[in-house]
C-alpha cells in the first residue's frame, strides 16, 4: 500500500494539541469555518515551512516551532482538482467559497485528508485531515517529530 507523507509546523507552546484541530475550529481557516475542527498540514517540509513563515514579522519565531511529520495512506486522500475552485479560492483574507467547501467535505466524512492547492505555491498541496474521520486515529498513531532548525536566512 502506497502512503503520504505529511508534515506540520506547530508552535512549542502548542505542540501536545497539534492534532486536536482546536486551532482551526477557534479561528477558522482558508478551508474551515470557525466552530469545524479541522488539522492544516502540508505535502512537503519546505511548504509547511514556507505556510507558517508568511504569517510571522520576526524570523526568529521560526526557532519557537517544532516539526512532525506523518503518513496516512495514498487511498484515504482525495484531492481537489483547481480546475473545479471557486474564481476567489486565492482571494485574501479568505472567502467563505473556500470554507464551505472544507465545511462539505468535513460533514460528509468523504475521506480522512483532502488535498488542497497552497495559495502560495499553487502547484504544491496543503493536505486537511478530519479529526472526525473514523481513520483519524489510525494515522496518530505513526507521529514522529523531527528535528528542526530552522535557517535563520530565510527572510520575511
Amino acid at each position: 500500500m502506497s502512503s503520504v507523507q505529511l508534515y506540520r509546523l506547530v508552535h512549542t507552546k502548542w505542540a501536545s494539541q497539534a492534532f486536536d484541530g482546536e486551532g482551526a475550529r477557534l479561528y477558522g481557516g482558508r478551508w474551515n469555518s470557525k466552530g469545524q475542527r479541522c488539522i492544516y498540514t502540508a505535502g512537503s517540509e519546505a511548504l509547511a515551512i514556507l505556510e507558517i513563515l508568511v504569517h510571522l514579522n520576526n524570523r526568529a519565531a521560526l526557532t519557537q516551532f517544532r516539526l512532525f511529520q506523518l503518513n496516512i495512506a495514498k487511498q484515504d486522500l482525495l484531492r481537489i482538482d483547481l480546475s473545479k475552485l471557486p474564481d476567489s479560492w486565492q482571494a485574501q483574507p479568505a472567502t467563505a467559497d473556500t470554507a464551505r467547501i472544507g465545511d462539505d467535505w468535513l460533514a460528509k466524512q468523504a475521506s480522512l485528508a483532502l488535498s488542497v492547492p497552497s495559495v502560495l505555491a499553487p502547484r504544491e498541496h496543503n493536505i486537511l485531515l478530519n479529526p472526525q474521520h473514523p481513520k483519524f486515529s489510525q494515522c496518530l498513531s505513526n507521529i514522529t517529530e523531527l528535528d528542526f532548525i530552522p535557517d535563520l536566512r530565510l527572510t520575511l
